[in-house]
């Protein structure tokens, strides 16, 4: 029979940690919400497979290898049976290497938190009871994630298009549909301690500033076990590269935040999407459970390396912003926007001839996820459910590594901020969707 469990840890940073997501440094400077891991495991009798999704904004490749094997060691569980995730906020940290803005690696908080996802994980395969699986999903009571790469009327793509970034322009409309679907997967124990996982795509880049919080799925989770009895809620963040919680369509900030920005929108936001969970929640259907399989692999992209030539302007780019905190300086003498300009600095600093991006598959009976181990396009989940037609595809992003944004073929053609600062080549989105298509067809 299948049996699910939960766990979930608390791992805020100290205060005066560097946070990460922005192109300029800040510090935590207090907590407005904890910092925290949530973990799923479920098994059938036979196997198991263990999800675990972080408060942080990435974690790298060697990083979340290391978690994977440590927790393998720790529980017995196979290391490709783990999908170690972050949500992305950007009210947190990013486990890395720290190369950037004069930051210090924190290395006790590094191995405690090797330990802490082998605690979380530990205690979500101890918990685990007899359950069944229930599926639903709806589309959000309202709009909440919106592609944020617009076409502009010169035919050129901006990111985010403030009035101050495209003078007379005029906005034509964003350049790709965005996913406001609300999925729920219910594991209903018999034991009376169910388990929510709630999967939505977009980016938690809502609250800013300098104090850690878990952004909207904070919310999101509060919200949900406030509202079902006995219920533990874990939040998986989808393929959210390209969207975010602004809809550049309203003119006026009024119309975009009628409650307010920051702390206020993401509750709004976890509130609504809590609403459209209500809604659903005795409307799930079961679906079976039996059948665990999983699969890992790394899809190798070649480094791009155009423009290197203009390394020298745009190392000053780099020095004057990361190195001597001078965010006066934006763009190069030649007029290389700041993105780009670090992605050309780090083509000749730290960039390997090929980029690795890890590609996750679990299957649990009917139920497939997939995870891409950086920041993907909302297409990339398309993609890989038209592969698969009446299937149930839940995607997530920053899964078992943290590579950046991972554009379309079609987004690096129009250019656009994620295009021009990624270190990728146009082939990669073929080369990811085939990747996890050929991993689920095994599986």
């Amino acid at each position: 029979m299948l049996k699910a469990g939960f766990a979930r840890v608390d791992v805020t940073p100290a205060l005066g940690t560097y946070l990460s997501g922005y192109f300029e440094a800040r510090y935590a400077d207090g907590m407005l919400d904890p910092i925290q891991l949530n973990a799923i495991a479920v098994g059938d009798g036979e196997d198991s497979v263990l999800i675990i999704a972080s408060d942080f904004l990435g974690i790298r490749e060697n990083y979340a290898t290391r978690i994977r094997k440590v927790i393998a060691e720790r529980t017995g569980i196979k290391m490709d049976h783990v999908m170690v995730t972050a949500l992305h906020q950007h009210t947190s940290i990013c486990l890395r290497e720290a190369n950037d803005n004069n930051v210090l690696e924190d290395h006790d908080y590094m191995q405690l938190m090797y330990r802490k996802f082998a605690d979380v994980a530990q205690m979500a395969l101890a918990d685990m009871a007899d359950c069944k699986m229930t599926y639903a999903e709806q589309q959000a009571e309202k709009p909440l994630s919106f592609v944020r790469r617009y076409m502009l009327s010169d035919g050129t793509v901006k990111t985010n298009p403030n009035a101050d970034k495209i003078g007379d322009l005029k906005i034509l409309g964003p350049t790709e549909d965005s996913d406001n679907t609300v999925r729920l997967v219910k594991f209903v124990r018999e034991d009376g301690k169910n388990i929510a996982l709630v999967n939505f795509s977009t980016h938690p880049d809502v609250v800013g500033g300098t104090k850690y919080s878990a952004d909207w799925p904070g919310f999101v989770r509060r919200y949900v076990e406030q509202e079902h009895e006995n219920t533990r809620c874990m939040l998986l963040n989808g393929c959210q590269g390209d969207t975010n919680h602004i809809n550049f369509m309203l003119p006026t900030k009024e119309e975009r935040f009628p409650h307010g920005r920051g702390y206020a929108h993401a509750e709004l936001m976890g509130r609504t999407i809590a609403n459209t969970v209500n809604t659903i929640w005795d409307k799930t259907r079961e679906v079976a459970g039996e059948g665990i399989g999983a699969g890992v692999t790394t899809v190798y992209n070649k480094t791009r390396t155009d423009k290197e030539e203009f390394f020298d302007e745009c190392w000053d780019v780099y020095e004057a912003r990361a190195l001597n905190h001078d965010y006066s300086v934006s763009k190069s003498k030649s007029g290389i926007a700041m993105a780009e300009a670090y992605r050309v600095v780090k083509i000749r600093t730290e960039s390997p001839l090929y980029q690795k991006i890890p590609v996750t598959t679990l299957r649990v009976g009917e139920i497939g996820f997939v995870g891409f181990g950086g920041e993907p396009f909302t297409h990339y989940a398309t993609a890989v459910r038209e592969n698969f037609p009446g299937k149930i595809v839940i995607a997530a992003c920053c899964a078992n590594g943290y590579q950046g944004y991972l554009p379309t073929a079609k987004a690096f053609e129009q250019g656009g901020y994620e295009a021009i600062s990624s270190p990728f080549s146009p082939e990669l989105e073929s080369q990811c969707v085939a990747a996890a298509t050929e991993l689920f067809e095994k599986i």
